[in-house]
């Protein structure tokens, strides 16, 4: 995942997979498998494993699979777009980048990893 230009829709359902603590799947491919009941998946177009994951919709899957505190955008209109302004408002997405630019493996663990830290403290 690490070495990813553009986030595969297989890596960033295993990131989901292992997130809700399902370590059962060997490949992406099976991860994808199992998550494509994902109704966020679907309502995106992510038909394959190979489909490319933004930014914006990255966000709004993690903000959904940690149950992490929505803006009243989100709120209102839940979809990539505000759960990308809540998560940089949280300090989770640092730097540029709008809902619909790519992200890279590296920079979704990063991100994994700054949402995981912050539900540590909070809780």
């Amino acid at each position: 995942i690490l070495l990813e230009e553009r986030l595969s829709a297989g890596s960033a359902a295993y990131l989901l997979s292992m997130l809700e603590g399902d370590v059962s799947f060997e490949s992406r491919e099976e991860a994808f498998a199992a998550a494509r009941g994902n109704a966020v998946f679907e309502r995106f177009g992510l038909t394959s494993s190979a489909g490319e994951v933004q930014l914006g919709l990255f966000a709004h899957l993690v903000q959904n699979e940690l149950d992490l505190p929505k803006g009243l955008g989100s709120t209102l209109f839940p979809g990539p777009r505000y759960a990308l302004r809540d998560l940089k408002f949280l300090k989770m997405i640092q730097g540029r980048g709008a809902p619909d630019s790519p992200v890279s493996g590296e920079r979704a663990l990063r991100i994994v990893g700054r949402a995981l830290s912050e539900l540590e403290e909070r809780s």
